[in-house]
């Protein structure tokens, strides 16, 4: 049967005073009588208990001394059990403990200590705390000045393992003083964090993934609120009508027309939806070396039948060869910018595009000769459904949403500000390829 260590680690005052002076008459009481015996047995049979109520002062002597003697040996090896009961505990202790000097030199590390760092205890014997920080200077700077002031100190802080990476822990220390109140150690309790900080980081993302669900399921839900009913409406009215009545040819050409635009409304609402939520959850998205002056010649080519339909005039500067680290759909930025600056300029206008090296990057601007947009309304334009003008304009809002979203995939940063002489000016700043 297992015995209690309770007894090892009662060590208040009032209890050891108790267990001693227990112990102490114990063992008087059996020595008085075996002292007594054993004269009485020396003697001859001289008189037992005048011997033992009435000895002689050198026998009580001799008996207390013994005595003494007795409670010192016991008091010696319950002191030995506990120090090894609390040694092999420390050695055994599932955290990493170390006890240093006051000025930082370790004196003594647990095995889990050498789990954490990779470094024996005797590889650590003498060396400084500075030495396993990531920091070199946090232990002198930060945590012995705060031991010294407040007693204790805890965080999280980076360390070094033995063979080089560095990871985080949690340490707490606090001051061991000696029984005059003197300090005389400070004691750390080391817990590795790595595990943990995976934990939070997954539950970061995953809240941000959930954030990201309900954000999509509230696009939409906006979309089929604002966007989607009024094309369905028509397309529904314009088929009712055809039904209820013979319209000559030219009235159910015009119905049909506009069923057709709204038709191709809807297409065009769901495809810009689609491809908005695909680029919220878009991940691995792989870069490479891409030409910005061919992606721009490319896009004014693409774009040429619209542009002869409005009359717009465009020009494009790009010297270079203008090299950045992108995905092609970068693409459909350029493309998205270049048909906004069309449809918000004038019939007939003008449209520049220009590409301008900025030391570690490219930037490239989309001017246009329209209206300009106001300085309140420079960052809505980003948001989805924040279109400023929507009579006579197509679209739902969500164009500069995703171009914004491709811009930041890439790293890189979208913005607009005031085109000099009027206009608004869209701007592309993208990493050079290094």
């Amino acid at each position: 049967m297992s015995r209690s260590i309770a007894p090892l680690l009662a060590l208040e005052a009032p209890a050891r005073a108790r267990q001693t002076a227990l112990v102490a008459l114990a063992s008087g009481v059996v020595f008085w009588v075996l002292d007594t015996a054993i004269d009485w047995l020396l003697t001859g049979g001289a008189d037992f208990w005048g011997e033992l109520l009435r000895p002689r002062l050198a026998e009580i002597w001799i008996r207390v001394l013994v005595t003494s003697l007795i409670v010192l040996l016991w008091r010696a090896r319950l002191a030995r059990r506990r120090f090894h009961l609390l040694w092999s505990a420390l050695a055994a202790a599932p955290d990493g403990v170390q006890i240093t000097n006051l000025d930082g030199t370790i004196a003594y590390s647990n095995r889990a200590v050498e789990d954490i760092y990779g470094f024996t205890p005797a590889e650590l014997q003498a060396r400084h705390v500075n030495e396993l920080n990531a920091d070199p200077t946090l232990a002198s700077r930060v945590i012995l000045p705060a031991i010294q002031r407040d007693g204790q100190w805890h965080g999280e802080l980076e360390v070094k393992h033995k063979d080089g990476h560095v990871f985080p822990i949690w340490l707490t220390t606090s001051l061991v003083t000696a029984p005059g109140g003197k300090p005389m150690a400070a004691i750390g309790v080391i817990r590795e964090i790595s595990e943990r900080k995976r934990v939070e980081r997954d539950l970061r993302e995953y809240a941000h993934q959930l954030e990201d669900a309900t954000a999509l399921k509230d696009l939409f839900a906006d979309i089929l609120r604002h966007d989607l009913l009024g094309p369905a409406s028509t397309v529904q009215l314009s088929l009712e009508a055809l039904l209820k009545r013979e319209p000559d040819a030219a009235t159910a050409r015009r119905m049909l027309e506009t069923a057709r635009r709204s038709c191709t409304k809807l297409i065009e609402i769901i495809e810009g939806a689609a491809e908005y939520a695909k680029l919220s959850t878009a991940q691995g998205i792989e870069f490479g070396p891409v030409d910005l002056a061919a992606v721009l010649r490319e896009v004014v080519a693409e774009f040429d039948p619209r542009r002869v339909e409005r009359g717009t005039r465009i020009t494009l500067d790009a010297p270079g060869p203008p090299i950045v680290r992108a995905n092609p759909m970068i693409a459909d930025v350029f493309e998205n910018l270049l048909s906004n600056a069309a449809k918000y300029g004038p019939q007939g206008g003008v449209v520049r595009i220009e590409v301008q090296d900025e030391g570690a990057r490219w930037k490239v601007s989309i001017t246009d000769s329209g209206e300009g947009i106001a300085d309140a309304d420079k960052e809505k334009v980003f948001m989805r459904f924040e279109r400023l003008r929507k009579e006579g304009v197509k679209g739902i809002g969500l164009g500069l949403a995703i171009s914004r979203r491709i811009v930041e995939l890439h790293g890189g940063r979208i913005w607009v500000e005031d085109a000099p002489g009027g206009g608004a000016r869209f701007c592309v700043a993208l990493d050079k390829l290094g």
